[in-house]
């Protein structure tokens, strides 16, 4: 199986739609509200911790204060984790 992360789609009432194109095709997953995102991104201890108003960790050494932008570095880089979802 071949992923790769296409980017992050805001749509009304705080949802994201995460894209990838898996084995040619496109495919997406659903986040509701911010906090859907982060978890989805986030260690449990760094998401309380981003909850709790404690900021993003460090991504690669970088200090990165918003929230989708962050997603969209950290998914890029570990799309292949993200195979299993999309698993038959």
């Amino acid at each position: 199986m071949t992923i790769k992360f296409a980017g992050i789609d805001a749509i009304p009432a705080d949802g994201y739609i995460l894209n990838f194109i898996v084995d040619g095709k496109d495919e997406t997953i659903f986040c509701d509200g911010i906090e859907e995102l982060m978890c989805t991104v986030l260690t449990e201890e760094e998401w309380v911790n981003w909850l709790t108003g404690g900021g993003l960790p460090l991504l690669n050494g970088k200090k990165i204060n918003d929230e989708v932008e962050f997603a969209e570095e950290y998914i890029d880089k570990t799309a292949d984790d993200f195979c299993v979802l999309f698993e038959n």
